[in-house]
């Protein structure tokens, strides 16, 4: 069913400012279709756009060892059920942001260190959801008022409407 709203990616990524590519940890499958279906969708971001890659789902793996976070209970942690051995390695998502920035023509040292954009989240949880977008956020937020202050803005305000005067029809005036 995925392929029927594939062609609607472009559209939302048009003139982005950040595009948050999300995968499994559990599923290699899942990182490969990122970078062969999604890749082409970064095309209609803007020229500065920042990248994340983002391995979900951690609550998932036998890394019981994951790291205290205030903003995740313990308990919910541990009471998942049967835990899967991770697939995807953090050197494999650091592997296709620098693909990305290939793809993409940038220079490594022009963007964001790869080992700062990937990131490891459990959406269910809670763990590292809000660092990945304070993250995300506090770079694109410089960007997104340098691109304000350089050029016109890229929308229209529909606030300044000015109703056109009705003139009467020249054959029943």
């Amino acid at each position: 069913g995925r392929e029927q709203f594939h062609g609607l990616g472009s559209m939302y990524c048009r003139g982005a400012a950040a595009v948050i590519l999300t995968y499994d940890v559990n599923s290699l499958q899942s990182l490969t279709e990122l970078e062969e279906r999604f890749l082409a969708l970064t095309d209609s971001a803007s020229a500065d756009c920042i990248f994340a890659i983002v391995g979900n789902k951690v609550d998932l793996t036998d890394d019981s060892a994951l790291p205290p976070d205030e903003n995740r209970p313990e308990k919910s942690v541990a009471s998942c059920g049967s835990k899967v051995r991770k697939q995807v390695r953090a050197e494999d998502a650091i592997a296709l942001y620098k693909k990305i920035l290939k793809y993409k023509m940038l220079d490594e040292k022009d963007v964001p260190a790869a080992e700062k954009m990937c990131f490891e989240t459990s959406a269910k949880t809670g763990y590292k959801v809000d660092y990945l977008f304070e993250t995300v956020f506090e770079m694109v937020v410089p960007i997104i008022v340098r691109q304000k202050a350089e050029g016109p803005p890229q929308t229209v305000d529909i606030t300044d409407y000015k109703p056109a005067k009705r003139t009467k029809s020249g054959c029943c005036a």
